[in-house]
């Protein structure tokens, strides 16, 4: 797929560029990456470019993982980004089957707090759905990462439990994540059943 722009009065998606390496090394030195993402660490400026330059292509090339930057508006700095990856097919508890993704997203720590990343999961969610690309949005994120729990929240998933990680940490270990889980015909207001630190403000 050839990668395309999506967004609302709040943000817009587009394709991640080389010119926005710079945002990227930058955003990539919070310690908060290191303890919560899969990252590389430390993280150079080299892992940047590799990412910007062949993992983010290669994804959009192959149809497996389409990512997107966060922007405020056209022209503007890269903010933060967010990713869909086609994870495969599931079977449910009735025998139907489901076509499942996993969204991930990270925000540079100045623009945190501002609603932008469930306004991008809305945009990512709205656009896979409706063009039956998926059925189901899983989500996930290691415990303790109370910010992207409240994000996905925000955005309707609803809470799945505990669990090893879909995707490996650094290490290659699959560590205890909070899951959650969002289907095409689902209610986007926020869910009942999440664990009380993501609730408490």
């Amino acid at each position: 797929m050839r990668p395309f722009s999506l967004s609302s009065p709040v943000v817009l998606l587009d394709e991640p560029s080389l010119g926005d390496a710079d945002q990227v090394f930058d955003y990539c030195q919070d310690p908060i990456f290191e303890r919560f993402l899969t990252v590389p660490w430390p993280y150079a400026r080299e892992h940047a470019e590799g990412f910007l330059g062949e993992y983010v292509p290669a994804g959009w090339a192959s149809d497996r993982e389409y990512t997107w930057a966060l922007r405020e508006s056209a022209g503007a700095d890269l903010v933060g980004v967010i990713a869909l990856r086609l994870t495969g097919e599931s079977v449910a508890a009735d025998a139907s089957v489901h076509r499942v993704g996993s969204i991930g997203f990270w925000l540079g720590a100045p623009h945190r707090g501002r609603g932008l990343i469930p306004e991008a999961q809305r945009l990512v969610a709205d656009w896979a759905f409706d063009q039956g690309i998926i059925d189901v949005l899983h989500w996930e994120c290691l415990l303790g990462n109370v910010a992207s729990a409240r994000a996905a929240w925000k955005s309707g998933f609803r809470y799945s439990g505990v669990g090893p990680s879909v995707a490996a940490y650094r290490d290659g270990s699959y560590p205890d994540s909070w899951q959650g889980h969002l289907a095409a015909g689902d209610d986007r207001r926020p869910q009942p059943g999440w664990p009380a630190e993501v609730l408490e403000l």
